[in-house]
């Protein structure tokens, strides 16, 4: 569970975890510092503390301030100056300079992991390590281990009880600091620790101790020193297999895979390292990969039970990958809150990635697509299970950062993503491996969060429902769908299904034809919706609708539409006296006569195919008011205009009781650009309802036909319409 709190430069009570605003940005070196004692004994005290709160509380994120963004290191350790710790100056990010620290207390673990840390001539500080995984021994580092910090920020944390600056070493980037192994040169003669654990077998004793007490990332820590001692290399593949297992129970696959790969000793046995790699590259959703290392598996291993059941689920994704055949019903119902992460393939062949003449790149079809094709669909990158609105984007910001550091694989995918504008250039190495991680930009990455990432209820058909809870909602990263631009009047439609992404065709794709989707749902006024795009994205919306709107249609007229659209808001957002179910005729008679000026006021050399969203709201509202009153014609007059308000073709005659059509063909009307939305749905019913009054069955059931379909297109898969009034 993530809980925010605020970056380094906002206002909170001091403390370990405590952050004020700047106090002061010149760069100095502190002229008094508490000593080891002080520093010792003010961090036990709040070690104590904590040891005697609750356990399981959750960890707070720092989600990084793309105000005072700075860039991540791409230097190795071995690259940089090292500089003791009395030379660091406040302010300061030490370009080109590095520390070597020995950890002297144990670790606070809040939003960072706070330590006492000291250098080889016997310097003392604080230093904070923000953005590790839990899989990581980084997340908190034991005393005793010696890690390296690669041009380091020191800052001021706030204030101590005397009234003094506390100082604090701030690692923002996970890749700032690294881990030393203890047999490393590198390491000072004064912080090196004498005789401690030196045999391999010692270590391997120590890792199979932390492995039996689930203290998974001191394991691998443990295998990776016996490793590095081992002189009998007949000892290294059983090393690597306990090292991939524990890798592939933290999640680590990348790593896990590697380690598997590398126990190979050519015998038969060599079925659990094949093994091990395949359910590795499964959990990257590298079904391809995965299926060669578990025939491998089954080669050396065939009556095993367990390699033949991952070797049918991975057949199982790759046929999803290639048809696009799913349950969504079954998907549906195998949902639940603590369920959220799908086991399924992702089918994304009907489209392709390239560069778009809108701008930056964008996805288009491989193929033609009909209205109701699905388009494709998706399993997230990433995406927590956090529905609490306020800790869903802090969520999603720390599992970015930390399943990046975990499996460096999903960099490239990930970082490509456009973050928005940064005050600094990126740098070409990030993703790549420095020290044996990834150089990660936490900036970059709250940034490629923010402009790329979905809000997700924990289905689109639960939140059709009256009943959905307003406003739980996930945040999540489709890296594919990412790559998708914006239309106000989209030609495709997304919903969920717990992580996996459903896109269908809404009107006819060409193959070669790009792809659009709805960033957000559009407003009414065409520069209030480009403004909320330009502040959110940082572009001026090109589609059909926004164009015509605001380059071809007078700004006389966009006034006018502007000023009656507020007179009928203002009659609509009244509320209704306590008690009244049934809307006055004169109520009613003013919105109707407003609304049909607000129809005049669309010029119809430029509206004739496209929506009016500004009528609407208005149109809604008069089909909800007639049917209070069973008016069924008036019913049918406005369900009709709220159709051809959302921008439907509808034939000749559609708004007269009479009039015998066929209202699913509206989907499939050429050159018409639409919009689709659950208000749609809801009109179609409308117009069922109506036509059943009087006693029109055919005309009842064609519409319910249409609405069935809209309602497909909107929850992603068939539904019953009973659903929505649940």
């Amino acid at each position: 569970m993530a809980v925010v709190v605020p970056s380094p430069s906002a206002t909170t009570s001091p403390g370990l975890d405590g952050v004020v605003t700047k106090p002061d940005t010149t760069t100095r070196v502190p002229r008094v510092k508490p000593t080891k004692e002080e520093l010792l004994k003010t961090h036990a005290v709040h070690v104590q503390k904590q040891a005697n709160s609750p356990e399981n509380a959750p960890r707070p994120v720092k989600q990084p301030n793309l105000a005072l963004a700075y860039p991540a290191s791409t230097k190795s350790i071995r690259e940089v100056e090292i500089i003791p710790l009395s030379q660091l100056e406040v302010n300061s990010h030490h370009r080109g300079s590095g520390l070597i620290l020995k950890v002297i207390s144990p670790p606070f673990l809040g939003a960072g992991a706070v330590s006492i840390v000291e250098d080889e001539f016997g310097n003392v500080d604080k230093i904070s390590i923000y953005n590790q995984n839990d899989s990581s021994i980084l997340s908190g580092v034991p005393e005793g281990c010696i890690i390296g910090v690669k041009e380091p920020y020191y800052t001021i944390n706030g204030k101590n009880a005397d009234g003094s600056e506390d100082y604090m070493i701030c690692v923002d980037h996970p890749s700032d600091v690294t881990l030393i192994r203890f047999t490393d040169p590198i390491i000072p003669e004064p912080l090196r620790l004498g005789p401690l654990l030196k045999a391999s077998d010692d270590w391997k004793k120590a890792g199979d101790t932390a492995f039996l007490e689930k203290d998974f990332p001191t394991a691998v820590f443990c295998y990776t020193e016996a490793l590095d001692c081992v002189e009998d290399e007949g000892a290294k593949p059983s090393i690597y297999t306990k090292r991939a297992g524990t890798n592939l129970i933290l999640g680590r696959y990348d790593a896990a895979k590697e380690d598997a790969l590398a126990s190979r000793t050519g015998a038969s046995t060599d079925w659990k390292a094949y093994f091990t790699a395949g359910r590795a590259c499964y959990g990257l959703c590298n079904y391809s990969e995965s299926k060669e290392h578990l025939s491998k598996a089954l080669e050396l291993n065939p009556t095993n039970p367990a390699i033949k059941k991952e070797y049918e689920r991975c057949l199982a994704r790759l046929h999803e990958e290639e048809t696009g055949d799913y349950d969504f019903e079954a998907i549906y119902k195998s949902l639940s809150p603590r369920s959220v992460h799908l086991d399924l393939g992702s089918f994304t062949r009907n489209t392709e990635v390239k560069a778009s003449p809108l701008h930056g790149r964008g996805l288009f079809a491989t193929k033609d697509l009909a209205p109701g094709d699905l388009v494709f669909a998706e399993k997230a990158t990433l995406m927590p299970n956090q529905y609490e609105p306020m800790r869903a984007s802090a969520a999603l910001y720390a599992l970015t950062v930390r399943q990046l550091l975990d499996n460096p694989s999903l960099c490239k995918s990930v970082l490509q993503l456009y973050p928005g504008e940064m005050t600094y250039e990126r740098n070409p190495l990030e993703g790549t491996l420095v020290d044996g991680v990834p150089v990660l930009d936490v900036f970059v990455i709250e940034g490629l969060r923010n402009k790329n990432c979905f809000s997700v209820p924990l289905s689109t058909l639960e939140d059709t429902r009256p009943t959905a809870q307003e406003g739980r909602q996930a945040k999540g990263l489709w890296v594919h769908a990412s790559n998708l631009n914006h239309a106000c009047v989209p030609n495709s439609l997304r919903s969920f299904l717990g992580d996996m992404l459903i896109s269908r065709a809404t009107r006819h794709i060409k193959a070669g034809e790009e792809i659009f989707q709805q960033y957000v749902p559009v407003k009414s006024l065409p520069d209030v919706r480009n403004g909320v795009y330009k502040d959110g994205w940082g572009f001026e919306c090109s589609c059909t609708l926004c164009v015509a709107e605001l380059k071809q249609s007078s700004e006389a007229s966009r006034e006018k539409r502007k000023d009656l659209l507020a007179q009928v808001e203002k009659i609509l957002n009244k509320k209704t006296p306590r008690g009244r179910t049934i809307i006055p005729d004169a109520t009613i008679r003013s919105v109707d006569k407003l609304m049909k000026q607000l129809e005049d006021a669309h010029e119809p050399e430029i509206y004739g195919r496209l929506p009016r969203l500004t009528l609407i709201y208005g149109s809604n509202w008069l089909v909800g008011a007639y049917r209070g009153k069973k008016n069924y014609s008036k019913m049918i007059r406005h369900a009709v205009k709220v159709l051809r308000n959302f921008g439907f073709e509808m034939p000749q005659g559609a708004e007269s009781q009479d009039k015998v059509w066929d209202p699913r063909a509206m989907y499939f009307a050429e050159e018409w650009h639409s919009l689709m939305t659950i208000h749609v749905v809801v009109a179609l019913r409308r117009l069922a309802e109506a036509y059943n009054g009087l006693g029109k069955k055919e005309m009842a059931e064609r519409s319910v036909e249409a609405a069935e379909f809209g309602y497909m297109l909107v929850t992603g898969f068939k539904n019953k319409l009973s659903n929505l009034d649940m």
